[in-house]
């Protein structure tokens, strides 16, 4: 059978990359090489990749210097060095099912595909057990044939599945061919690929069987991270966009994609902690996002999930401002959980205490709503500046809204 090249970008993950090689190179399937791209790594896991290398020819390390843009330079690197019919891009921290190989590369050889997509399930490294399974592939939207195309699906192409990389075997001669490569940005510098290798492969199969663990809890998910950069909450999008158009594809997948899209964007706002990121994530979305998609005044039911219509909607008719005490009153109701993220540091107010809260403008409004819902301390009063506290108001602290 056909040579497979796996693509692993390692990036201090010492604790996990063992029992990820291990789980490699017991593969039922061995025709493979085993492409590590030390990402500059600190902890020592150069010297387990030396190893490894030591016992398997297969192995062959790569380094490069750490960019701080996540994962994509050293996929990018794998990609150009690997020398297989397939690729396969995995994570350093994950591992994998033996036979996962033998049955993606079958169905991909019985098939003629160019993608092929396998199950995943949720390993909780704190406890260590399984959780429940990743939402890799969504059935009810795979047409009933085998392979298939965006043809056969446009309107849920990107409704099949999660649109990570790595439960996906890919046949090289597609990324090749459409020069697929990963972008540089935080958190969701493996967007492009899989989306448009979605539109560009004519042949797409699934295997339904979890072969692929992923771990979480781990402390290094790029989950904890998109608080801290909120542009990968759309900074994926236009360069997709411009490939779709360029492909004559966009208008037969665009319904598709602007709900994969908003998903993606609604999963980002909700997640800000600062009232900055919000401001941030909510003017790009009205002013630069929504126009590209072409997603000015859509119509009602355009939206797969009614809240996520609820959402758009919101964006575009409202304030943000109202938008967030909303929310506050509402408790996140079904609009948006943004306002609950906008932490008040509760950790540093004594519960119960009476405070006077200092702070103007929208951070202040949403600081003294939550405040209020909580029922986490008494405000006594609500002033712009501390200079405005009554001389003869009793309180125990001071709490600033900056």
């Amino acid at each position: 059978m056909s040579k497979v090249s796996v693509v692993i970008p390692v990036y201090n993950s010492s604790q996990y990359l063992p029992q990820c090689l291990d789980s490699l190179l017991k593969q039922t399937y061995q025709n493979m090489e085993i492409l590590c791209v030390n990402d500059g790594s600190t902890d020592g896991s150069l010297e387990i990749l030396e190893q490894f290398a030591q016992k398997d020819e297969r192995i062959k390390i790569f380094t490069k210097e750490n960019e701080g843009k996540g994962a994509a330079s050293a996929r990018n690197m794998g990609l150009a060095n690997a020398t297989g019919k397939y690729v396969h891009f995995l994570d350093s921290d994950d591992f994998f099912e033996p036979n996962m190989f033998e049955e993606m590369v079958g169905k991909a050889e019985k098939t003629d595909a160019d993608v092929v997509i396998c199950r995943v399930d949720c390993y909780d490294d704190m406890n260590k057990r399984i959780i429940g399974n990743f939402n890799s592939i969504n059935f009810q939207y795979i047409p009933d044939k085998d392979p298939f195309s965006y043809k056969d699906c446009p309107e849920h192409i990107f409704q099949i599945g999660d649109l990570v990389t790595w439960n996906k075997l890919y046949r090289k001669e597609l990324l090749d061919k459409y020069d697929l490569k990963f972008e540089s940005i935080p958190i969701s510098d493996d967007q492009y690929v899989p989306m448009l290798a979605l539109v560009y492969g004519k042949r797409i199969t699934c295997v339904d069987k979890v072969f692929l663990h992923y771990r979480i809890k781990t402390g290094q998910s790029q989950a904890d991270a998109k608080s801290k950069h909120p542009e990968a909450g759309y900074a994926s999008l236009p360069s997709i966009i411009e490939n779709l158009r360029k492909a004559g594809v966009y208008e037969d997948v665009k319904q598709s994609f602007i709900n994969k899209a908003m998903d993606l964007m609604r999963l980002y706002f909700d997640a800000m902690t600062e009232y900055r990121t919000t401001r941030l994530l909510y003017d790009v979305f009205r002013k630069e996002t929504f126009p590209m998609l072409g997603a000015e005044n859509l119509p009602e039911n355009y939206f797969y999930d009614e809240r996520l219509g609820e959402w758009y909607k919101l964006i575009s008719e409202y304030p943000l401002e109202e938008i967030l005490l909303m929310s506050a009153r509402g408790y996140g109701n079904s609009y948006t959980t943004a306002i609950l993220r906008l932490q008040i540091p509760y950790n540093k107010i004594k519960q119960g205490s009476r405070i006077v809260l200092v702070g103007k403008g929208t951070v202040g409004k949403y600081w003294y709503a939550q405040m209020i819902l909580s029922d986490y301390c008494e405000v006594a009063a609500w002033v712009e500046d501390q200079d405005k506290i009554p001389s003869d108001l009793q309180y125990d602290e001071i709490v600033k809204a900056y």
